[in-house]
């Protein structure tokens, strides 16, 4: 569950918006005209409030792609269009082979699309499920990645604000994507905080529960969160009862991790790596 506070626009303005705020084409090539009959629907791969995702192949090149369609009309009604705007902003801007790929953006009438790298892999919340945890060999090398991918969004000033297993997928040569960009936030350079409430419950950082704002620390954070997720199984704060897990948040209060090195005890100490660094990171940026 994603919660965020909506902005009150009226449903006209967010219409104005659409014709306003328009989702530029992208193309391999400039002159490549691009539609929706330009890829063979395989299957569908997920969907959501807001659309489906689809593998699909392109016509021409036999190429496998995702394609996210977006049903503008449910944008409009939620108040969402802003988010799909910004994680087509931010995914043209990227090229890291850490962070998903973006390679077509169109429109119809009534539908966004994007299309996007296919990743076989599925994502990591569905091999945790699995598997109950991962080992600390592997935890390295998905964390590894994971903060090369933040560490690259963060040197252009974009914070992400939503990392969690779901949205950290695998490609077909087992390395990550980092995905889902739409509650990322452009413009966060060092020292400026974004305001708006939003994220994943068992996710959230004490500043977001606190409703203090957030930079660029709350990634950092974040990374704390996964990292203790994929050893243990479960996020550090988690509860059944949302406002009891707001408060484990504020008060740091969770569980140690059994079976695990001393190494990772001391990089996963629960205070240190998600509290007093949090907090040292916080004055840094």
């Amino acid at each position: 569950m994603v919660v965020e506070e909506s902005k009150t626009s009226s449903r006209n303005t967010l219409t104005d918006s659409i014709t306003s705020t328009r989702i530029t084409e992208r193309r391999h090539n400039p002159d490549e005209k691009i539609f929706f009959d330009s890829f063979k629907i395989i299957k569908v791969l997920g969907s959501g409030a807001f659309g489906r995702v689809y593998k699909v192949e392109k016509k021409d090149t036999k190429k496998i792609y995702a394609m996210k369609a977006l049903k503008k009309r449910n944008l409009i009604l939620k108040n969402h269009l802003s988010y799909a705007v910004t994680e087509a902003n931010v995914l043209k801007a990227s090229n890291h082979p850490f962070v998903l790929g973006l390679h077509y953006t169109f429109q119809t009438p009534f539908y966004l699309y994007f299309v996007l790298d296919y990743c076989p892999g599925g994502d990591l919340a569905f091999h945790l499920a699995n598997k109950g945890t991962f080992t600390e060999d592997e935890v390295r090398f998905y964390m590894a990645e994971l903060i090369l991918s933040i560490q690259y969004l963060h040197e252009r000033d974009v914070i992400y604000r939503d990392l969690k297993p779901e949205n950290i997928l695998i490609d077909e040569t087992g390395h990550i994507k980092l995905a889902d960009f739409g509650l990322s936030k452009e413009g966060i350079s060092n020292g400026k905080i974004a305001r708006s409430f939003c994220g994943s419950p068992a996710y959230l950082a004490p500043e977001m529960v606190n409703r203090k704002g957030v930079g660029k620390a709350v990634d950092i954070y974040g990374l704390g969160v996964v990292m203790y997720e994929l050893l243990a199984g479960e996020p550090p704060y988690y509860a059944d009862d949302i406002p009891i897990m707001y408060q484990n948040i504020k008060k740091g209060k969770m569980k140690s991790i059994k079976n695990i090195s001393s190494k990772a005890k001391s990089l996963v100490t629960v205070r240190k790596l998600l509290i007093e660094k949090y907090k040292k990171n916080i004055r840094n940026y």
